[in-house]
């Protein structure tokens, strides 16, 4: 059987949907890799040197800045042809689901979320650009275009997969399309779960606006408790300017893999301000035995269990997550519970799912509604 897997931009970011990718290439070590767009010198050590083939948009001069690629993008994925495949898998966080599948090609799609921008997060996507009246009008006519391409290109998946039951209801509003659910992996087996932990908490992220790491910020700047911010991204030099002057809060930079099996294991906890499709980090910090302090709300509420694996806070404000950290300083929460919780999500068990997804896949001829 000859498989294909394409992931929307292999250009900048690395964060859980690229490790996603990396896995579904490791699943299937002979698939041909496509992606809109491939950093090689970024990229090529996940991949152990794979070829990965690439959209027209890899030409574009743009394509260090995917917001800008929007009027690209059909263009770029009608161009890809899928033709002699048996079986395409798509990792998608926005576009290459809308790959154009003919014949007797089956196209599995696993589905990190329906593009916010195109539809829960618009227009806050334009406010948070900070996008004046004049080009607004342009851009919304082309986003209007595109999320009607969105839609109906939708259409050719043959099997849609969602990261969580949050993403599926989404999946579900926006498409019209049903789909099963297989959480995504996490290398339970690498980390290193201990009681034995430093006075310290702990974020790990891409240093992104919509990750909220303001919040944590200004709690801590309250409670005056040891913070350590370790990741980098757009938001960093805003973020430190917010954090000036409080000595309790360290900007760590990005953490390679060893640095972050140990920041997560000696974490007193790990703090978690935002809304996710899944959270693959929250995962990780229980499976080191660090209880998880989050914001109540999509993925988080399927993985972490509120009073025995961390404690969720309901109201995105410094009190609300101050008092949260509290509390979970006070109860007990056992190592065993924790890292019980976070093996349900081991790689072991996604690799064993997308295979059988892929063999209820090739049995039958039903697209799935």
């Amino acid at each position: 059987m000859k498989v294909a897997i394409i992931h929307d931009f292999l250009n900048q970011k690395i964060g859980g949907a690229e490790y996603v990718f990396f896995e579904l290439a490791n699943i299937y070590p002979e698939a041909d890799l496509y992606a809109l767009t491939y950093n090689k010198k970024k990229f090529t050590g996940f991949l152990n040197n794979r070829k990965v083939m690439t959209s027209s948009l890899q030409k574009n001069p743009f394509k260090k800045n995917p917001k800008y690629l929007l009027p690209f993008i059909e263009k770029a994925i009608a161009g890809l042809d899928f033709s002699n495949y048996d079986l395409v898998i798509s990792s998608s966080t926005a576009w290459v689901k809308n790959i154009k599948i003919t014949g007797k090609t089956k196209h599995l799609c696993y589905c990190y979320s329906p593009a916010r921008m195109l539809w829960d997060s618009w227009p806050r996507y334009l406010d948070d650009l900070g996008i004046g009246k004049q080009k607004r009008f342009l851009i919304t006519k082309i986003v209007s275009d595109i999320r009607l391409w969105d839609f109906y290109a939708s259409g050719d998946v043959t099997q849609f997969i969602a990261i969580s039951n949050y993403v599926k209801k989404r999946i579900n509003k926006f498409y019209r399309r049903s789909a099963r659910v297989i959480y995504p992996p996490v290398n339970v087996a690498n980390l290193k779960p201990t009681d034995k932990k430093d006075n310290y908490y702990l974020i790990l992220s891409v240093l992104s606006k919509y990750k909220n790491i303001e919040l944590a910020i200004k709690a801590f700047k309250i409670s005056a408790k040891r913070l350590i911010i370790a990741g980098g991204g757009p938001d960093k030099q805003r973020l430190e300017k917010l954090a000036f002057g409080a000595k309790n809060i360290v900007f760590y930079g990005p953490a390679n893999e060893a640095s972050k099996v140990a920041l997560l294991s000696k974490a007193k906890g790990f703090i978690f301000p935002s809304i996710e499709d899944f959270g693959i980090t929250p995962v990780e910090a229980m499976a080191s035995a660090t209880p998880v302090i989050a914001l109540r709300g999509g993925g988080l509420t399927e993985t972490m269990i509120d009073g025995k694996t961390g404690v969720f806070f309901d109201q995105g404000n410094p009190d609300c997550l101050n008092q949260a950290i509290r509390k979970a300083e006070k109860i007990n929460l056992r190592t065993e519970d924790m890292v019980k919780q976070a093996a349900q999500f081991d790689r072991r068990i996604f690799a064993k799912a997308i295979k059988k997804a892929e063999d209820n896949l090739i049995k039958t001829d039903v697209k799935t509604n």
